[in-house]
Protein backbone atom coordinates (compact mmCIF):
# COMPACT_ATOMS: atom_id res chain seq x y z
CA UNK A 1 0.00 0.00 0.00
CA UNK A 2 2.35 2.60 0.44
CA UNK A 3 4.18 1.88 -2.46
CA UNK A 4 0.62 2.27 -4.46
CA UNK A 5 0.29 5.76 -2.31
CA UNK A 6 3.74 6.56 -3.75
CA UNK A 7 2.88 6.16 -7.34
CA UNK A 8 -0.23 7.80 -6.79
CA UNK A 9 1.73 10.77 -5.33
CA UNK A 10 4.20 10.87 -8.22
CA UNK A 11 1.46 10.60 -11.01
CA UNK A 12 -0.78 13.86 -9.60
CA UNK A 13 2.74 15.56 -9.42
CA UNK A 14 3.34 15.36 -12.90
CA UNK A 15 -0.38 15.15 -13.81
CA UNK A 16 0.00 19.54 -15.68
CA UNK A 17 2.90 17.70 -18.02
CA UNK A 18 1.12 14.46 -18.81
CA UNK A 19 -2.07 16.62 -19.43
CA UNK A 20 -0.12 18.64 -21.87
CA UNK A 21 1.72 15.84 -23.45
CA UNK A 22 -1.60 14.00 -23.74
CA UNK A 23 -3.39 17.15 -25.78
CA UNK A 24 -0.03 17.40 -28.24
CA UNK A 25 -0.43 13.59 -28.98
CA UNK A 26 -4.07 13.76 -29.73
CA UNK A 27 -2.93 16.79 -31.82
CA UNK A 28 -0.34 14.89 -33.91
CA UNK A 29 -2.72 11.82 -34.02
CA UNK A 30 -5.15 13.93 -35.95
CA UNK A 31 -2.15 16.10 -37.77
CA UNK A 32 -0.66 12.86 -39.58
CA UNK A 33 -3.96 11.12 -40.33
CA UNK A 34 -5.15 14.63 -42.12
CA UNK A 35 -2.20 14.69 -43.94
CA UNK A 36 -3.50 11.71 -45.70
CA UNK A 37 -6.74 13.47 -46.54
CA UNK A 38 -5.51 16.30 -49.28
CA UNK A 39 -2.93 13.70 -50.88
CA UNK A 40 -6.03 11.22 -51.76
CA UNK A 41 -6.82 13.21 -55.01
CA UNK A 42 -3.18 12.97 -55.95
CA UNK A 43 -2.94 8.85 -55.26
CA UNK A 44 -6.17 8.94 -56.87
CA UNK A 45 -4.86 10.83 -60.51
CA UNK A 46 -0.76 8.81 -60.00
CA UNK A 47 -2.51 4.79 -59.43
CA UNK A 48 -5.35 5.67 -62.05
CA UNK A 49 -8.21 4.22 -59.75
CA UNK A 50 -11.61 4.48 -59.83
CA UNK A 51 -14.07 5.02 -56.43
CA UNK A 52 -14.27 1.21 -55.92
CA UNK A 53 -10.64 0.59 -56.27
CA UNK A 54 -9.69 3.86 -54.25
CA UNK A 55 -11.92 2.61 -51.30
CA UNK A 56 -10.00 -0.75 -51.55
CA UNK A 57 -6.70 0.72 -51.49
CA UNK A 58 -7.74 3.23 -48.52
CA UNK A 59 -9.18 -0.13 -46.58
CA UNK A 60 -5.36 -1.38 -46.14
CA UNK A 61 -5.41 1.72 -43.79
CA UNK A 62 -8.32 -0.02 -41.76
CA UNK A 63 -6.88 -3.75 -41.84
CA UNK A 64 -3.67 -2.00 -40.75
CA UNK A 65 -5.37 -0.47 -37.72
CA UNK A 66 -7.22 -3.19 -37.15
CA UNK A 67 -4.40 -5.62 -36.40
CA UNK A 68 -2.65 -3.22 -34.21
CA UNK A 69 -5.62 -2.60 -32.08
CA UNK A 70 -5.84 -5.86 -30.46
CA UNK A 71 -2.04 -6.19 -29.92
CA UNK A 72 -1.47 -2.40 -28.42
CA UNK A 73 -3.59 -3.04 -26.17
CA UNK A 74 -1.99 -6.24 -24.76
CA UNK A 75 1.16 -4.57 -25.29
CA UNK A 76 0.08 -1.29 -23.27
CA UNK A 77 0.31 -3.60 -20.21
CA UNK A 78 3.90 -4.23 -20.43
CA UNK A 79 5.58 -1.49 -22.45
CA UNK A 80 3.32 1.64 -21.63
CA UNK A 81 1.61 4.40 -23.67
CA UNK A 82 4.96 6.11 -24.23
CA UNK A 83 6.81 3.73 -25.58
CA UNK A 84 3.53 3.07 -28.41
CA UNK A 85 2.88 6.42 -28.91
CA UNK A 86 6.60 7.06 -29.52
CA UNK A 87 7.07 4.49 -32.36
CA UNK A 88 3.62 5.03 -34.05
CA UNK A 89 5.12 8.35 -34.36
CA UNK A 90 7.93 7.18 -36.44
CA UNK A 91 5.98 5.19 -38.49
CA UNK A 92 3.97 8.33 -39.28
CA UNK A 93 7.16 10.22 -40.25
CA UNK A 94 8.45 7.32 -42.43
CA UNK A 95 5.46 6.98 -44.72
CA UNK A 96 4.20 9.82 -45.31
CA UNK A 97 6.89 10.81 -47.95
CA UNK A 98 6.38 7.31 -49.23
CA UNK A 99 2.16 7.56 -49.21
CA UNK A 100 2.93 11.47 -51.51
CA UNK A 101 5.47 9.74 -54.03
CA UNK A 102 5.35 6.02 -54.59
CA UNK A 103 3.60 4.83 -57.59
CA UNK A 104 3.14 1.34 -57.46
CA UNK A 105 0.02 0.47 -56.30
CA UNK A 106 0.96 -2.57 -54.10
CA UNK A 107 4.11 -0.08 -52.57
CA UNK A 108 1.35 2.36 -51.70
CA UNK A 109 -1.29 -1.02 -50.33
CA UNK A 110 1.23 -1.89 -48.44
CA UNK A 111 2.66 1.59 -47.18
CA UNK A 112 -0.87 1.98 -45.95
CA UNK A 113 -1.50 -0.50 -43.70
CA UNK A 114 1.77 -0.17 -41.66
CA UNK A 115 0.16 3.59 -41.54
CA UNK A 116 -2.74 2.25 -40.43
CA UNK A 117 -0.99 0.33 -38.07
CA UNK A 118 0.48 3.31 -36.35
CA UNK A 119 -2.67 4.68 -36.39
CA UNK A 120 -4.41 1.69 -34.60
CA UNK A 121 -2.14 1.64 -32.00
CA UNK A 122 -2.22 5.81 -31.47
CA UNK A 123 -5.56 5.47 -30.92
CA UNK A 124 -5.29 2.44 -28.34
CA UNK A 125 -2.61 4.73 -26.57
CA UNK A 126 -3.65 7.94 -26.07
CA UNK A 127 -7.57 7.03 -25.03
CA UNK A 128 -6.18 4.99 -22.32
CA UNK A 129 -3.57 7.39 -21.29
CA UNK A 130 -6.25 10.22 -21.70
CA UNK A 131 -8.64 8.31 -19.48
CA UNK A 132 -6.05 7.68 -16.64
CA UNK A 133 -5.17 11.21 -17.10
CA UNK A 134 -8.65 12.30 -16.89
CA UNK A 135 -8.87 10.19 -13.36
CA UNK A 136 -6.33 12.24 -12.15
CA UNK A 137 -8.08 15.47 -12.84
CA UNK A 138 -10.77 17.84 -11.25
CA UNK A 139 -12.91 18.11 -14.34
CA UNK A 140 -13.82 16.13 -17.47
CA UNK A 141 -11.18 16.53 -20.36
CA UNK A 142 -11.89 14.04 -22.58
CA UNK A 143 -13.70 16.33 -24.66
CA UNK A 144 -10.63 18.81 -24.92
CA UNK A 145 -8.06 15.73 -25.52
CA UNK A 146 -10.39 14.77 -28.72
CA UNK A 147 -10.63 18.70 -30.00
CA UNK A 148 -7.11 17.93 -30.01
CA UNK A 149 -7.39 15.88 -32.18
CA UNK A 150 -9.81 17.20 -34.73
CA UNK A 151 -7.83 20.63 -34.67
CA UNK A 152 -4.96 18.59 -35.65
CA UNK A 153 -6.51 17.36 -38.20
CA UNK A 154 -7.94 21.02 -39.35
CA UNK A 155 -4.20 22.79 -39.15
CA UNK A 156 -3.14 19.81 -41.14
CA UNK A 157 -5.24 19.66 -43.88
CA UNK A 158 -5.28 23.89 -44.45
CA UNK A 159 -1.43 23.39 -44.21
CA UNK A 160 -1.29 20.42 -46.71
CA UNK A 161 -3.60 22.39 -48.96
CA UNK A 162 -1.68 25.17 -48.61
CA UNK A 163 1.67 23.90 -49.72
CA UNK A 164 -0.13 22.19 -52.60
CA UNK A 165 -2.06 25.52 -53.64
CA UNK A 166 1.44 27.39 -53.88
CA UNK A 167 2.61 24.22 -56.35
CA UNK A 168 4.89 22.67 -53.72
CA UNK A 169 4.69 18.92 -54.72
CA UNK A 170 2.81 15.95 -53.03
CA UNK A 171 5.96 14.79 -52.41
CA UNK A 172 7.50 17.36 -51.19
CA UNK A 173 4.37 19.06 -49.36
CA UNK A 174 4.30 15.53 -47.28
CA UNK A 175 7.79 16.00 -46.42
CA UNK A 176 7.02 18.92 -44.63
CA UNK A 177 3.85 17.80 -42.72
CA UNK A 178 6.42 14.27 -41.95
CA UNK A 179 8.84 16.92 -39.90
CA UNK A 180 6.02 19.17 -38.43
CA UNK A 181 4.88 14.91 -37.02
CA UNK A 182 8.48 14.49 -35.74
CA UNK A 183 8.86 17.86 -34.15
CA UNK A 184 5.27 17.58 -32.25
CA UNK A 185 6.33 13.77 -31.27
CA UNK A 186 9.48 15.12 -29.58
CA UNK A 187 7.25 17.23 -27.30
CA UNK A 188 4.36 14.60 -26.25
CA UNK A 189 6.12 11.16 -26.60
CA UNK A 190 8.69 11.82 -23.76
CA UNK A 191 5.91 12.50 -21.21
CA UNK A 192 3.44 10.04 -21.90
CA UNK A 193 2.40 7.22 -19.35
CA UNK A 194 4.97 3.93 -19.07
CA UNK A 195 3.09 2.52 -15.94
CA UNK A 196 -0.95 1.69 -16.97
CA UNK A 197 -1.89 -0.77 -14.43
CA UNK A 198 -5.63 -0.80 -13.82
CA UNK A 199 -5.58 0.49 -10.07
CA UNK A 200 -9.04 1.60 -10.47
CA UNK A 201 -10.23 -1.89 -10.68
CA UNK A 202 -8.13 -2.99 -7.67
CA UNK A 203 -9.33 -1.04 -5.69
CA UNK A 204 -12.83 -1.43 -6.75
CA UNK A 205 -13.48 -4.28 -4.52
CA UNK A 206 -17.29 -4.69 -4.84
CA UNK A 207 -16.63 -5.48 -9.12
CA UNK A 208 -16.47 -9.43 -8.89
CA UNK A 209 -12.92 -10.64 -9.65
CA UNK A 210 -14.78 -13.34 -12.02
CA UNK A 211 -15.94 -10.36 -14.23
CA UNK A 212 -12.59 -9.32 -14.69
CA UNK A 213 -11.35 -12.50 -16.40
CA UNK A 214 -13.91 -12.53 -18.97
CA UNK A 215 -12.22 -12.44 -22.26
CA UNK A 216 -15.07 -11.81 -24.60
CA UNK A 217 -16.59 -8.46 -24.58
CA UNK A 218 -19.80 -7.18 -22.61
CA UNK A 219 -22.80 -6.65 -24.35
CA UNK A 220 -22.79 -2.80 -22.88
CA UNK A 221 -18.98 -2.65 -24.50
CA UNK A 222 -20.05 -4.20 -27.84
CA UNK A 223 -23.33 -1.63 -28.25
CA UNK A 224 -20.48 1.52 -26.87
CA UNK A 225 -18.43 0.33 -29.82
CA UNK A 226 -20.78 0.20 -32.13
CA UNK A 227 -22.13 3.78 -31.43
CA UNK A 228 -18.51 4.98 -31.83
CA UNK A 229 -18.26 3.26 -34.93
CA UNK A 230 -21.16 5.15 -36.22
CA UNK A 231 -19.62 8.37 -35.43
CA UNK A 232 -16.39 7.64 -36.69
CA UNK A 233 -18.06 6.54 -40.26
CA UNK A 234 -19.67 9.67 -40.35
CA UNK A 235 -16.05 11.40 -39.83
CA UNK A 236 -14.42 9.26 -42.34
CA UNK A 237 -17.19 9.64 -44.81
CA UNK A 238 -16.65 13.61 -44.42
CA UNK A 239 -12.71 12.77 -44.79
CA UNK A 240 -12.66 10.33 -47.71
CA UNK A 241 -15.52 11.43 -49.37
CA UNK A 242 -17.16 14.70 -48.78
CA UNK A 243 -15.07 16.39 -51.69
CA UNK A 244 -15.88 13.43 -53.87
CA UNK A 245 -19.37 14.19 -53.32
CA UNK A 246 -19.48 17.79 -54.17
CA UNK A 247 -17.63 16.86 -57.12
CA UNK A 248 -20.14 13.81 -58.50
CA UNK A 249 -22.98 15.52 -57.35
CA UNK A 250 -23.07 19.28 -57.57
CA UNK A 251 -19.87 19.48 -60.53
CA UNK A 252 -17.96 21.73 -57.51
CA UNK A 253 -14.78 22.28 -58.90
CA UNK A 254 -11.87 20.37 -57.43
CA UNK A 255 -10.24 23.72 -55.85
CA UNK A 256 -12.85 23.87 -53.49
CA UNK A 257 -13.95 21.05 -52.89
CA UNK A 258 -12.13 20.29 -49.87
CA UNK A 259 -14.68 22.81 -48.58
CA UNK A 260 -16.80 20.52 -47.01
CA UNK A 261 -14.44 18.72 -44.74
CA UNK A 262 -13.14 22.32 -43.66
CA UNK A 263 -16.72 23.28 -42.56
CA UNK A 264 -17.29 19.43 -40.84
CA UNK A 265 -13.98 20.04 -38.89
CA UNK A 266 -14.10 23.60 -38.01
CA UNK A 267 -17.48 22.90 -36.13
CA UNK A 268 -16.35 19.52 -34.48
CA UNK A 269 -13.54 21.36 -33.26
CA UNK A 270 -15.68 24.07 -31.57
CA UNK A 271 -17.59 20.95 -30.43
CA UNK A 272 -15.29 19.24 -28.51
CA UNK A 273 -13.25 22.26 -27.22
CA UNK A 274 -16.81 23.62 -25.86
CA UNK A 275 -17.34 19.75 -24.82
CA UNK A 276 -17.10 20.75 -20.82
CA UNK A 277 -19.62 23.60 -20.83
CA UNK A 278 -22.01 21.21 -22.76
CA UNK A 279 -21.91 18.43 -20.18
CA UNK A 280 -22.67 21.24 -17.74
CA UNK A 281 -25.80 22.36 -19.39
CA UNK A 282 -27.63 19.62 -20.76
CA UNK A 283 -25.93 16.40 -18.90
CA UNK A 284 -24.20 13.32 -20.67
CA UNK A 285 -27.29 11.42 -21.33
CA UNK A 286 -29.22 14.82 -23.29
CA UNK A 287 -25.89 15.42 -24.57
CA UNK A 288 -25.72 12.47 -27.01
CA UNK A 289 -29.60 12.64 -27.55
CA UNK A 290 -29.07 16.34 -29.05
CA UNK A 291 -25.63 15.34 -30.26
CA UNK A 292 -27.15 12.83 -32.35
CA UNK A 293 -30.21 14.09 -33.38
CA UNK A 294 -28.03 17.43 -34.99
CA UNK A 295 -25.84 14.68 -36.66
CA UNK A 296 -29.14 13.38 -38.35
CA UNK A 297 -30.29 16.79 -39.56
CA UNK A 298 -26.93 17.76 -40.75
CA UNK A 299 -26.74 14.44 -42.91
CA UNK A 300 -29.73 14.43 -44.23
CA UNK A 301 -29.46 17.99 -45.30
CA UNK A 302 -26.08 16.99 -47.24
CA UNK A 303 -28.57 14.37 -48.85
CA UNK A 304 -31.41 16.38 -49.85
CA UNK A 305 -29.68 19.64 -50.31
CA UNK A 306 -30.23 20.93 -53.89
CA UNK A 307 -27.19 23.66 -54.26
CA UNK A 308 -23.80 22.54 -52.92
CA UNK A 309 -23.69 25.32 -50.64
CA UNK A 310 -26.26 24.30 -48.79
CA UNK A 311 -24.06 21.17 -48.10
CA UNK A 312 -21.47 22.71 -46.73
CA UNK A 313 -24.37 23.79 -43.59
CA UNK A 314 -25.24 19.89 -43.69
CA UNK A 315 -21.69 18.99 -43.11
CA UNK A 316 -21.58 22.21 -40.30
CA UNK A 317 -24.03 20.43 -38.40
CA UNK A 318 -22.49 16.88 -39.03
CA UNK A 319 -19.50 17.83 -37.43
CA UNK A 320 -21.29 19.93 -34.55
CA UNK A 321 -23.50 17.20 -33.80
CA UNK A 322 -20.46 14.17 -33.83
CA UNK A 323 -18.00 16.59 -32.15
CA UNK A 324 -19.06 15.05 -28.39
CA UNK A 325 -20.01 11.88 -29.22
CA UNK A 326 -17.15 9.57 -29.13
CA UNK A 327 -15.38 11.37 -26.28
CA UNK A 328 -18.83 11.53 -23.99
CA UNK A 329 -18.48 7.59 -25.02
CA UNK A 330 -15.07 7.22 -24.08
CA UNK A 331 -15.35 8.44 -20.88
CA UNK A 332 -18.34 6.14 -19.74
CA UNK A 333 -16.23 3.51 -21.31
CA UNK A 334 -13.86 4.56 -18.59
CA UNK A 335 -16.41 4.66 -15.72
CA UNK A 336 -17.71 1.19 -15.96
CA UNK A 337 -16.82 -1.83 -14.13
CA UNK A 338 -18.15 -4.48 -16.41
CA UNK A 339 -14.90 -5.44 -17.58
CA UNK A 340 -11.00 -4.24 -17.13
CA UNK A 341 -10.90 -0.82 -18.04
CA UNK A 342 -7.45 -1.45 -20.14
CA UNK A 343 -9.30 -4.24 -22.26
CA UNK A 344 -12.57 -2.54 -22.92
CA UNK A 345 -11.11 0.56 -24.56
CA UNK A 346 -9.22 -1.81 -26.89
CA UNK A 347 -12.31 -3.37 -27.54
CA UNK A 348 -13.94 -0.34 -28.34
CA UNK A 349 -11.28 1.50 -30.23
CA UNK A 350 -10.67 -1.34 -32.19
CA UNK A 351 -14.75 -1.39 -33.05
CA UNK A 352 -14.79 2.33 -33.46
CA UNK A 353 -11.81 3.56 -35.09
CA UNK A 354 -12.72 0.74 -37.97
CA UNK A 355 -15.46 3.00 -38.44
CA UNK A 356 -13.18 5.46 -39.73
CA UNK A 357 -10.82 3.19 -41.27
CA UNK A 358 -12.77 0.47 -42.85
CA UNK A 359 -15.91 2.44 -43.06
CA UNK A 360 -14.74 5.01 -45.99
CA UNK A 361 -13.52 1.85 -48.26
CA UNK A 362 -17.30 0.33 -47.76
CA UNK A 363 -18.36 3.65 -48.95
CA UNK A 364 -16.94 3.38 -52.03
CA UNK A 365 -17.65 -0.01 -52.83
CA UNK A 366 -21.59 0.71 -52.16
CA UNK A 367 -21.66 4.27 -53.23
CA UNK A 368 -19.97 2.69 -56.91
CA UNK A 369 -22.87 0.35 -57.93
CA UNK A 370 -25.77 2.65 -55.85
CA UNK A 371 -24.46 6.04 -55.37
CA UNK A 372 -23.40 8.31 -52.11
CA UNK A 373 -26.41 9.83 -51.85
CA UNK A 374 -27.90 6.37 -51.03
CA UNK A 375 -24.97 5.68 -48.68
CA UNK A 376 -25.10 8.95 -46.59
CA UNK A 377 -28.81 8.21 -46.59
CA UNK A 378 -28.15 5.59 -44.60
CA UNK A 379 -25.31 6.95 -42.14
CA UNK A 380 -28.41 8.86 -41.60
CA UNK A 381 -30.67 6.63 -39.84
CA UNK A 382 -27.41 5.27 -38.40
CA UNK A 383 -26.82 8.24 -36.56
CA UNK A 384 -30.19 8.49 -35.09
CA UNK A 385 -29.87 4.95 -33.50
CA UNK A 386 -27.07 6.25 -31.18
CA UNK A 387 -29.92 8.41 -29.35
CA UNK A 388 -32.30 5.13 -28.81
CA UNK A 389 -28.67 3.15 -27.60
CA UNK A 390 -27.89 6.18 -25.42
CA UNK A 391 -30.36 5.32 -22.50
CA UNK A 392 -29.12 1.67 -22.75
CA UNK A 393 -25.58 2.31 -22.06
CA UNK A 394 -25.48 4.63 -19.34
CA UNK A 395 -23.26 4.47 -16.33
CA UNK A 396 -22.70 6.30 -13.78
CA UNK A 397 -22.56 9.91 -15.06
CA UNK A 398 -19.34 12.13 -14.89
CA UNK A 399 -19.58 15.26 -12.91
CA UNK A 400 -18.88 18.48 -14.56
CA UNK A 401 -17.17 20.73 -12.53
Amino acid sequence: MPAFKMLNRNFLSKTPVQRRATRLSFFNLGFAMASWAPLIPFVKHRLGLDHESLGLLILCIGIGSMLAMPLAGMMIQRVGCRFIISLASIIFVLSLPLIGGLNNIFAMAAVLTVFGMASGATGVAINLQAVLVEKKSIKPLMSNFHGMCSLGGLVSALTMTGLLSIHLSALHSAYVLSVLVALIALFSAPAGLTHVADNSDKDNEEVPKKKKKIGLPHPIILVLGMMCFITFLTEGAALDWSGVYLTTNYQVPLSIAGLAYGFFAITMTIGRFSGHHMMRWFGEKNLILFSSICATLGMTIVVIAPVWHLVLLGYALVGLGSSNVVPVLFSRVGRQNYMPKAQALSYVSSIAYSGVLCGPALIGFVGQHVGLTFVFSGIAICLLSIAICNKFTMVEEAKAH
